[in-house]
């Protein structure tokens, strides 16, 4: 699934001239559209292979969240330079811009935490179940009331979900299970929350700022803030070998180019129609998990989660008008 920073940059502004324009969700999804949406959502799956890399060569996830996040606004703010991009946020909206940046630096700590305790496939489909802690987050602000699909899709998801953590075997027994392990769902399920919250309060607070200034936004205070929090704490522990900062590039160029790249193009294609496809994330996480990093799943987790992803793309899929 879309980062929290892309997801958030691809909320629609609700603007009079936003109305005005043609709308394109009538036309139907092309095979290269597909192609590219898939291509993306590998690409952000290998960033999180790298980011695990660099954890077991010594990387804290607060230097690899920093390095992440500066290096891609840094590149962001440059494009948006030769854009000739109008970089401005309201004073009314600065603080709640702020408060929306430090809840995305709190996701993307939550999450590389999790990768960084348990198989990275796993960590991704635990932290994609965020679009139903979405809906009734909403429901709960007032917003509509989860859609049917969402009430038969929600129960489906979390009976897979348990397969994908090997439920059936571990038992109800806390032993039985390993504490890392365990911690690593805490983690995702702490990122699912805030990616919820995140998604929520840019619909409710930040559509009047342009999506690519609220990206650049976004990007910064997380830089920032996770730097700030690795000095303060101690936390900003580099890569102990070449492997490690190898690692640490790969991962920044990877979520850099993907995260550029679904700025420019999902917005065309649609964000609605792209979501359902943006779940192949955690499928191509399994393939490189295993050839990459020899993390094995069992047949019964492989099940498990193609359970989630149908469910999820169940959920997402766009309802024909």
């Amino acid at each position: 699934m879309v980062q929290a920073q892309g997801l958030a940059a691809l909320t629609p502004q609700s603007s009079p001239e936003a109305a005005q324009r043609p709308s394109i969700s009538g036309s139907a999804i092309s095979t290269g559209q597909i192609a590219l949406i898939l291509l993306l959502a590998t690409t952000l799956g290998a960033n999180h292979i790298a980011a695990r890399v660099a954890f077991d060569h010594g990387t804290s996830v607060l230097f690899a969240v920093s390095m992440r996040s500066a290096g891609t606004a840094v590149v962001l703010g440059c494009w948006l330079l030769l854009i000739r991009q109008r970089i401005l946020i309201p004073d009314e909206l600065r603080l709640k811009a702020l408060a929306v940046g430090l809840l995305v630096s709190a996701q993307s700590f939550f999450l590389y935490s999790a990768v960084q305790r348990m198989p990275v496939a796993l960590a991704l489909l635990v932290f994609n179940l965020f679009p139903m802690m979405l809906g009734f987050l909403s429901w709960g602000l007032g917003g509509d009331r989860p859609s049917r699909r969402a009430w038969i899709g929600m129960p489906i998801a979390l009976g897979g979900l348990m397969l994908v953590l090997d439920a059936p075997s571990r038992g109800l027994e806390l032993a039985s299970w390993d504490h890392r392990f365990l911690a690593g769902i805490g983690f995702a399920l702490a990122a699912g929350l805030s990616m919820a919250l995140i998604m929520a309060l840019t619909q409710r607070w930040l559509t009047p700022i342009e999506g690519k200034v609220r990206a650049l936004c976004t990007l910064s205070i997380v830089g920032v803030a996770s730097l700030s929090a690795g000095l303060a704490v101690g936390g900003l522990t580099m890569p102990a070998d070449r492997t490690g900062w190898l690692a640490v590039v790969i991962l920044t160029l990877l979520y850099g180019s993907a995260f550029s790249t679904l700025l420019i193009a999902v917005p065309k294609i649609g964000p609605v129609k792209a979501a359902p496809f943006f779940n192949f994330e955690p499928v191509a996480a399994m393939a490189m998990g295993w050839l990459i990093l020899d993390q094995s799943v069992k047949a019964i987790q492989i099940t498990g989660a193609a359970v989630v992803i149908a469910a999820l793309v169940f959920i997402s899929w766009p309802k024909r008008h």
